[in-house]
């Protein structure tokens, strides 16, 4: 009889961060993508949410998330500095950092306006709701982004948030994922 192999639960900071996205979803939650890049996490969140909001800086991400996910998501051409007007309250904002895969690396996001959406994000999310952010050290912005928001977390209020950092310890300069999640 053949040995079945085992694997990992999970292999990358996306497999981790859709079972933790999973477990947050509430019937008739709403999401917000805001960085839909190539749309592979707005379609994992339009399987597990009542509705969702995407938002990138890059329509030809737009064009890619809209082949996945036709219309089932509400897709924004804007920066994720602010959100559009939000049909419902928001259980989830995820970001998932960086230059869009397969285009040009030198548009990436950016320090500054990372922050300002993520505390803007901050105050959306519904208690026991998350912020969900994936950092690529790997570039220099994205090591710059990382810090940055790191420096951030320190500065909230554990009575109100926990947050948690996840980075591969043997995977030098692999993605790390951070969590915020919003006490009840």
């Amino acid at each position: 009889m053949k040995e079945k192999r085992q694997f990992p639960i999970f292999n990358s900071h996306l497999d981790l961060a859709h079972q933790i996205w999973a477990k947050v979803a509430q019937p008739g939650d709403w999401a917000i993508d805001a960085t839909c890049g190539n749309g592979h996490d707005t379609l994992f969140l339009v399987d597990h949410f009542a509705g969702v909001i995407g938002l990138d800086v890059q329509e030809s991400a737009l064009e890619n998330t809209r082949k996945l996910v036709g219309e089932k998501a509400l897709l924004f051409c804007q920066s994720h500095e602010t959100f559009p007007p939000l049909p419902h309250p928001i259980r989830l904002v995820v970001y998932n950092l960086g230059y869009l895969p397969g285009a040009d690396k030198s548009l990436t996001t950016q320090v500054q306006s990372t922050l300002i959406s993520v505390r803007n994000a901050l105050n959306l999310v519904l208690p026991g709701g998350l912020v969900s952010i994936t950092c690529y050290p790997g570039h220099p912005e994205g090591q710059r982004e990382e810090e940055a928001l790191l420096k951030l977390c320190q500065t909230l209020s554990p009575a109100d948030w926990s947050v948690s950092f996840h980075t591969w310890q043997n995977r030098l300069k692999s993605p790390s994922l951070l969590l915020i999640q919003k006490n009840y």
